[in-house]
């Protein structure tokens, strides 16, 4: 299962890229996410960085089961 995208197809009045995209509330939970793991891999003691994996599961497990829901 992976997370919902939304496909952009080039915008040559724009400049924009074409692509697959996930949305802005997914794509800034992931970054909250992952900066939090890196965090507390780097910097934290060993549990921080388990206690940080499994959150990290959490939240993507959390993005799946909402973007299954939804389709």
């Amino acid at each position: 299962m992976t997370l919902r995208t939304y496909r952009i197809t080039p915008d040559a009045a724009s400049g924009a890229p074409a692509g697959n995209y996930v949305s802005a509330d997914d794509a800034a939970k992931l970054e909250e996410t992952l900066n939090s793991l890196i965090w507390g891999v780097l910097y934290g003691k060993p549990i921080d960085g388990s206690r940080r994996a499994v959150q990290a599961e959490q939240v993507l497990a959390d993005l799946r089961a909402g973007n299954a829901a939804a389709a």
